[in-house]
């Protein structure tokens, strides 16, 4: 979809156009000024130049966004991505064509952090399986001592992330009263809340009895988790993944899971999306699977729909919005031009900063 958003009249001309893409949901909450129009499938396909340079800024939900797409582009300056991941988006490109791109991490993390919750607590407490059998008929089968299922207190819990998600989850899970184990090279021990231990990743692995896996998709972490990582796991550990398929090896865990490695696997994310359905991983019982869709919920649409909307109309105004992920962009000549012309054209205040909102 794409949307007109006025902030009065049209004929005022204080906005300029903002492509909202399918994917990112139907309406705006909370917006009433945007009129909403179609102008792309529901596809995650590859968005092209000719397209996006009709706009100012796109809120895009899943479309690619390449060197190709945005070579020759002039108009638009902002992508607002409806989540936490980027990596649909070639950054360099965009940073070198005086593109923003920000996220949405206060829109997505407590319904992402729930949905990683979710899977835990179905996993440990077999509730999928006992509610199966109890549809059967199975009564007695289903609370036999064989179907009991794994208490969480004075166990521990192995994060795989400690960003907006991670760290949420991590107090979401404070009061089952779990060790907590935490693996991010990227986060300090001063920005570790009370309760979680910096580790190195054979260490989580090895100790954790439920892993979750709640990092970015970068070319450092594509495939952090295969054979050998899955191998140091214990034999009764759980393991979920909420953040992006190819983070993990998905033939070597449909194995390990085969083979009874580990216990039972939470899957949000698949690699690839759609999973093709003669995957293998399809035909186990111990692999609770949901459509890298969990999360999607009301509130988190409303959240990422706001949040992304304010981000396009503070760039119209010639501001930085929030959670800028190409910093370097900042540094653009391409960008502070456009950014100057939207104050000119907008009114703004021409000494207005461009460093991003801390």
């Amino acid at each position: 979809m794409s949307a007109e958003v006025h902030g009065a009249a049209e004929d005022d001309g204080v906005y300029d156009r903002i492509a909202i893409d399918p994917n990112a949901g139907g309406k705006i909450e909370g917006i009433p000024d945007a009129q909403l129009l179609r102008c792309a499938s529901k596809e995650r396909q590859l968005m092209k130049a000719d397209i996006l340079d009709q706009y100012d800024a796109l809120l895009a939900g899943g479309p690619k966004i390449t060197a190709d797409t945005v070579a020759g582009t002039e108009r638009i300056t902002v992508v607002a991505r409806f989540g936490a991941g980027y990596d649909q988006i070639d950054l360099d490109a965009c940073t070198e064509a005086g593109i923003i791109i920000c996220t949405t991490p206060l829109g997505v993390r407590r319904p992402m952090a729930t949905a990683a919750l979710t899977h835990i607590l179905c996993l440990t407490t077999r509730l999928v399986e006992k509610s199966r059998m109890l549809h059967s008929g199975q009564w007695e089968e289903s609370s036999s001592t064989a179907n009991v299922g794994f208490g969480l207190t004075g166990r521990t819990l192995g994060l795989i992330g400690f960003g907006s998600i991670g760290s949420d989850l991590h107090n979401l899970m404070v009061p089952f009263g779990m060790r907590h184990l935490v693996y991010d090279p990227y986060v300090g021990e001063a920005r570790l809340t009370t309760g979680a231990d910096k580790v190195d990743l054979p260490t989580l692995l090895r100790e954790a009895d439920v892993v979750v896996v709640v990092c970015a998709l970068t070319e450092e972490t594509r495939h952090l988790i295969g054979a050998k990582e899955l191998g140091m796991m214990k034999s009764t550990a759980y393991f979920v993944n909420i953040a992006r398929g190819a983070i993990v090896d998905q033939r070597a865990l449909t194995q390990t899971l085969a083979e009874g490695g580990i216990r039972a696997a939470g899957l949000d994310a698949l690699d690839p999306e759609p999973i093709d359905p003669a995957d293998p991983l399809l035909k186990l019982d111990n692999v609770l699977l949901t459509p890298h869709a969990l999360g999607i919920t009301d509130e988190m649409m409303r959240l990422c729909s706001e949040w992304c909307v304010k981000a396009a109309l503070r760039v119209m105004g010639g501001e930085v919005p929030d959670s800028v992920i190409n910093k370097a962009v900042l540094d653009s000549p391409k960008l502070a031009a456009k950014l100057d012309g939207f104050r000119q054209r907008y009114g703004g205040d021409s000494s207005s900063s461009r460093t991003a909102p801390a």
